[in-house]
């Protein structure tokens, strides 16, 4: 199976029509079993959550239709094929078959009828038997009344079943029918014998009516996948992905902006049509001619890795949802695929550049994240470093920042992750150790979240503050891998604030320790307190971070200078 070339031409129509079939659910689940249902290299991962497969085996139950699959009859390799949280061990095949469309529906089926698979979020469903009429839902700790799915499926399960669970045996009718519903349920099918790799590329690329619709970075992976043969070993928007969060330590960079990192390193303009990404046309006309796909994802991986190193030590953002705005990642990547090691002075403006930007928002384009994100990416021109730094600094004039409102802070806000990085800065100590936490302690509390929310737990419940407090940064604490239960001991007055040996650990969160009766002051005066503590030392590092007031002259070196000038008087910060 080979990659769509770059110009070649898509093709307009099948050379052999599909046949139409059915599968019961139980030969299909059998099927997947044997390994001879699988999916293609260049499908989307698992989507769906847990609500997505209660909705779907509900659907069955009740008899109503889930649409159709489309399978891909081709040869198959002996292979490990990972569906959700089964690993199969496929044999090799002279015809397997391929989803092309369809995917979340076959991995949630084999997933939640699988005794292993079938015991863990998010495909650990039972058969509410509590209810009129009985229902599917997620399973619960300590369950009553319910049957797991797994064991409603199979028939030597619940045969096991109801013997041991004989106050059932009046439901056992009902029970049988829901067996029967589930077993015999007929999946529709479309089969298609073809040779034509690109075709059903195509057909993957336009079928977006069943599940949730194709992000435009699963569409991309669809499009531009490496071929069977190099998919283990090729360099993949996933690798950059999977790199940042295990190699760096800087969390889960979503789809979107890996394929926009992608993007901008090859050319400003990110919302191109990513069809003819790899064109001949499309590939002489980028910022890179010529190079081949593998070297395009290989030479972006580079670039976001010195961009994350940056943003790291520079910068001091020490995790992905720390990040102010995504499109600034985006930037700072195109900037440093075309600069890869830039002069003291511009790595210097850079980072004032990404701290004003950071305070200013999205305002460069009046609101739009895309306009911003245009604007500034086209402010990076090849070959010129020191014109590119200083066009993204007249992008983002000092007139236009906005200081973030310590009393109005939200994990999920460009002003709370700013926020943040001021707290980080400080090297927050563990209570535990008394050592500063590290980007790996971070990494691992954060794991793939999209927001920062599990490493800075409340100190306090909102109910016991009064309303203008329980928003304040002053309630919040950086504590990674701390479960808000021992948070809420350290704040009714345990260990933190009441160890002789810990002064160093409370100032580093900006915790007083007791008053002078030998007591804790209030929550509210606590807060208030830090509050206005972080608020002062906030100020103190975006002044030094984002260069405010100081100009931002390019290196000695730019400068047009004549011979009788003292250079010296060039710039003065």
């Amino acid at each position: 199976m080979t990659a769509i070339q770059p110009g070649t031409q898509r093709p307009s129509a099948l050379h052999v029509e599909p046949s139409a079939r059915t599968y019961t659910l139980a030969n299909l689940v059998t099927l997947v079993r044997e390994g001879r249902v699988r999916v293609p290299h260049f499908q989307r991962r698992l989507r769906w959550g847990t609500p997505d497969a209660v909705a779907l085996i509900d659907s069955v139950l009740r008899g109503f239709p889930i649409g159709s699959l489309l399978m891909w009859k081709r040869p198959g390799p002996a292979e490990q094929i990972t569906l959700g949280g089964l690993t199969i061990a496929a044999p090799k095949l002279d015809e397997a078959l391929y989803v092309v469309d369809g995917q979340q529906r076959v991995t949630t089926f084999s997933n939640v009828f699988d005794p292993v698979a079938g015991g863990k979020p998010p495909f650990q469903l039972v058969y509410d038997l509590s209810e009129q009429p009985f229902r599917v839902r997620a399973a619960r700790a300590h369950e009553r009344a319910s049957i797991p799915l797994p064991t409603l499926f199979d028939l030597n399960l619940l045969l096991r079943w109801t013997r041991e669970n004989a106050e059932y045996v009046d439901q056992i009718d009902e029970i049988n029918q829901a067996t029967t519903r589930l077993r015999e349920f007929h999946v529709p099918a479309y089969e298609v014998r073809s040779d034509d790799d690109e075709a059903l590329r195509d057909i993957y690329d336009r079928m977006n009516n069943a599940g949730k619709r194709l992000s435009r970075a699963e569409a991309f992976w669809g499009l531009h996948a490496p071929d069977a043969v190099t998919a283990r070993t090729a360099t993949t928007l996933t690798t950059l992905q999977e790199h940042v969060a295990t190699a760096l330590h800087w969390g889960h960079i979503d789809d979107d902006t890996i394929l926009r990192v992608f993007l901008a390193r090859r050319g400003h303009d990110v919302a191109r049509d990513i069809h003819q990404e790899f064109d001949d046309e499309r590939r002489e006309r980028n910022d890179f001619p010529g190079e081949t796909m593998e070297t395009a994802h290989t030479e972006a991986l580079a670039a976001l890795e010195r961009t994350v190193t940056f943003l790291k030590v520079e910068a001091g953002v020490p995790h992905f949802t720390f990040l102010a705005y995504r499109y600034l990642l985006i930037v700072l990547s195109r900037f440093f695929a075309h600069f890869p090691d830039p002069g003291p002075r511009n790595v210097e403006l850079l980072r004032r550049w990404y701290w004003r930007a950071a305070l200013a928002g999205p305002i460069v384009a009046k609101g739009s994240t895309t306009g911003v994100l245009r604007t500034l990416a086209a402010c990076i021109r090849p070959g010129e470093e020191s014109a590119s730094v200083q066009a993204l600094l007249a992008a983002t004039p000092e007139t236009d920042l906005h200081r973030p409102d310590p009393t109005r802070f939200r994990t999920n806000h460009a002003s709370g992750h700013i926020m943040l990085c001021a707290l980080w800065q400080r090297g927050p100590l563990s209570p535990d150790s008394g050592e500063p936490f590290t980007d790996t302690d971070l990494a691992t509390a954060l794991d793939s979240a999209s927001s920062p929310g599990a490493a800075v737990p409340e100190l306090f419940p909102r109910a016991r503050l009064r309303p203008e407090n329980s928003a304040a940064v002053g309630n919040r604490l950086i504590l990674p891998g701390m479960p808000v239960e021992l948070v809420r001991d350290l704040a009714e007055g345990d260990d933190l604030f009441t160890r002789d040996d810990a002064p160093d650990v409370r100032e580093s969160h900006f915790l007083p320790g007791l008053n002078d009766s030998g007591a804790m002051v209030s929550p509210d005066v606590l807060v208030e307190q830090r509050t206005q503590l972080i608020a002062d030392d906030l100020a103190n590092f975006l002044s030094l971070k984002a260069g405010l007031g100081f100009e931002s002259t390019p290196p000695l070196a730019d400068l047009d200078l004549d011979d009788d000038e003292d250079p010296s008087d060039a710039w003065t910060d």
